[in-house]
């Protein structure tokens, strides 16, 4: 029997990164697929997929982070893993969950204190300023009292900062969210952190350039400009982007010590949750040896990042004109009949059930629906196709995103057709 101490010291000392959702696995649904993403995005290379790495040298049993028991999809190497979050960014379906310290709930409860701590020292500025333009100004009226002042106020900022950089930096420990690597951030953080007040959201890429794993971050710039198209087009005042200096996210002289008191404090927050993590997952490997199911430890939901973007974006307001929203949120995606030949396949293997069977149609036919929410865009319907009869677009509005009722699509009744590939 395993020693569960040492399992739970281990733990604790190499954590667990993710877990499998292997209904959304590509490979694992689906064991033509040649999906390798999470493993071609590992900078470190400690992902498997399948049995690529089943050697002697490399044994299966060396690759435990994704908890599952089919062959086919990916698993991961806890002592090569750097915790980089790649791969959980990485994947097209979200089939890999991120587990304490650095799950999604706990991601998007730093955004928002960071976000709140640069509203907050905003309006701080903003009062002192008006305080000292009323002394000066005299007998001007009150509304050029409260106007001068706001326009001269620099904008409420906040942002991520790998480790490394936070530990090199004088940086504000209240506006910033410590990660192991920035490859954590996604569109739904940045959003999140606009709409808890920051107007400027910064991601600080200093260390990257002399980082062994800067691999991890190659497609950054990629995921900033994905973020400022959602919030431009929600007409959002905030602006994302890329620095290599910590000016407008530094502590001042005077928050010196509680910068570094709140970052201490972080960092202890962390290795409380890896501790209670460890224990969590020793008890779950008692739980296994002894037959017994953990049914009051709630796995990682799916999705969790995007139905708060979703939220947020709904909370912010619709825009006006019934926009087209950006690629990254979800494309239209729409099957051509006189391609189609009605076996419906696209529907069956589709992980999220964005598109799923809704019953018969008239003479015969198979009614889809298509649900623009659940939609992921990760191309397993287009892929699955033989017939060229699905396309994936970005002409999909704001009203459909975020319609009651799923879009109806009836496709042929089965038939053969010549294979388009």
């Amino acid at each position: 029997m395993p020693n569960l101490i040492d399992i739970a010291q281990r733990l604790a000392e190499r954590p667990m990164v993710a877990l499998l959702h292997e209904e959304r696995c590509l490979p694992e649904r689906d064991l033509g697929s040649t999906c390798t993403r999470c493993a071609e995005a590992c900078p470190v290379d400690a992902i498997a997929v399948g049995l690529e790495r089943d050697t002697e040298a490399s044994p299966a049993a060396a690759y435990g982070s994704v908890a599952k028991n089919g062959p086919a999809g990916p698993r991961i190497d806890d002592d090569a893993c750097v915790r980089c979050g790649r791969c959980v960014t990485a994947c097209p379906t979200a089939a890999l969950l991120a587990i304490a310290p650095l799950d999604d709930d706990a991601l998007l409860e730093a955004s928002v204190r960071a976000g709140a701590a640069a509203a907050k020292r905003a309006a701080g500025f903003a009062a002192e300023e008006a305080e000292g333009q009323g002394d000066s100004i005299g007998t001007r009226d009150a509304e050029a009292q409260v106007e001068a002042p706001q326009a001269a106020v620099a904008p409420a900022c906040a942002g991520f900062a790998c480790e490394r950089a936070v530990r090199a930096g004088h940086i504000d420990a209240e506006r910033t969210v410590a990660l192991p690597c920035l490859a954590w951030v996604d569109e739904a953080l940045i959003v999140h952190m606009a709409r808890a007040g920051a107007r400027r959201i910064l991601l600080l890429t200093a260390p990257c350039a002399s980082c062994e794993h800067a691999k991890a971050v190659v497609d950054l710039p990629k995921t900033v400009r994905s973020a400022q198209r959602i919030l431009d087009t929600w007409q959002l005042d905030a602006a994302a982007s890329i620095v290599e200096t910590v000016d407008d996210v530094a502590a001042s002289e005077d928050e010196d010590a509680a910068g570094e008191v709140s970052r201490r404090g972080l960092f202890s927050q962390a290795r409380s949750a890896l501790v209670e993590a460890a224990t969590d997952a020793a008890s779950a490997q008692m739980d296994a040896l002894t037959g017994r199911s953990a049914t009051d430890a709630p796995a990682p939901e799916p999705d969790r990042r995007r139905w708060q973007l979703l939220d947020d974006l709904h909370a912010a307001g619709l825009p006006a004109g019934d926009a087209v929203v950006p690629r990254a949120l979800a494309p239209r995606v729409d099957i051509d009949p006189e391609r189609c030949s009605g076996c419906a396949l696209c529907a069956g293997f589709c992980l999220t059930k964005a598109l799923r069977k809704a019953g018969k149609a008239p003479g015969g036919r198979t009614l889809l629906e298509f649900d623009a929410a659940l939609c992921r865009d990760c191309g397993t319907c287009t892929d699955t196709c033989r017939y060229g009869a699905i396309s994936r677009e970005e002409t999909l509005t704001v009203s459909e995103l975020f319609a009651l009722e799923p879009r109806a699509i009836v496709i042929p009744k089965r038939r053969v057709l010549p294979s388009r590939r």
